[in-house]
């Protein structure tokens, strides 16, 4: 499936907002300097994230962005659908042609079917995960490796996890 560089990176972005936001001013400078991208793909991506309901943004000295709903609130899906199509046709290039051939006058009433079948199993497994999930997982990770320094401001692992 075609998915830009911008799924991972509005991912990576809302996990670094959620870690930093409640303590610190989080600007698009500041995540780009964690996600390797320059600040101009990173307000992009917030202005993605913004239109969608996933993030708040204030101007200004004292400004920065927050999220707009809780971790709980928020499934790689509605990530997704932020920043990339959602579209089969374009996810899959589908076409349809004028070939009077059997398999070309027919290939896209043959592939639309399970494309869709395919982009709709990534959904529902997309929307069983979200950003409190994925903080949990990251909490775990950072538990694993003993450094308390990069856990400050992350919710306590899991117990099932340790």
């Amino acid at each position: 499936m075609r998915v830009s560089k911008k799924f991972p990176t509005a991912v990576h972005s809302l996990l670094y907002v959620a870690v930093l936001s409640p303590k610190r001013r989080v600007t698009s400078a500041l995540v780009a300097e964690s996600t390797g991208s320059n600040a101009v793909t990173i307000r992009n991506i917030f202005l993605d994230l913004s239109k969608n309901g996933l993030l708040t943004a204030s101007a200004g000295k004292k400004g920065g962005v927050r999220l707009a709903k809780e971790p709980k609130d928020i499934t790689l899906w509605d990530v997704y659908q932020a920043v990339e199509t959602n579209d089969v046709e374009e996810i899959f290039k589908l076409h349809e042609t004028d070939s009077s051939r059997p398999v070309g006058k027919n290939i896209y009433q043959l592939l639309y079917p399970h494309m869709l079948a395919a982009v709709t199993a990534m959904r529902d497994s997309m929307e069983q995960v979200t950003l409190q999930t994925l903080l949990d997982e990251l909490k775990s990770l950072l538990w694993e490796f003993h450094d308390g320094d990069h856990t400050e401001g992350l919710p306590a692992p899991p117990t099932d996890m340790l």
